[in-house]
């Protein structure tokens, strides 16, 4: 991951990041609609799959469940916003990078334990009941 500061835009890094990985497919939001920055990914091998705009030609969706998917990623953002992933308040970047990671790891070792119960979940906060025990 890449931390950078909330005026620069997330399409910015998104070439840089991506580049790291080898998949073929991402899912984005309309933030990152733009033929450029297709362009640019697709020339790489990245396939960066976005709604459409109602003036848009239409672009063969190859996830017909597109919606449902995002809708995981956008739960999961909102579950790192709960264990105050917004509010992480440092005095340094590196003060900063390990609250980030700290939340990030509470979240992994809930969502690890909720899965005890409930193999399919999503829900990190059923791994307090877990703990309890």
């Amino acid at each position: 991951y890449t931390i950078t500061p909330a005026s620069m835009a997330d399409s910015s890094m998104t070439e840089e990041v991506l580049s790291q990985f080898g998949t073929p497919t991402v899912l984005g939001d309309m933030g990152y609609l733009g033929q450029s920055l297709h362009d640019r990914l697709e020339l790489k091998g990245i396939d960066l799959m976005t709604p459409v705009r109602k003036n848009m030609k239409q672009k063969k969706i190859l996830f017909p469940n597109f919606s449902k998917r995002r809708k995981v990623i956008e739960r999961v953002f909102s579950f790192l916003t709960n264990l105050g992933a917004e509010r992480c308040k440092s005095r340094s970047p590196q003060g900063f990078q390990l609250k980030l990671e700290m939340i990030l790891l509470a979240y992994s070792l809930l969502l690890k334990s909720a899965k005890s119960l409930e193999p399919e979940t999503l829900r990190y906060s059923i791994g307090y009941q877990v703990m309890a025990k």
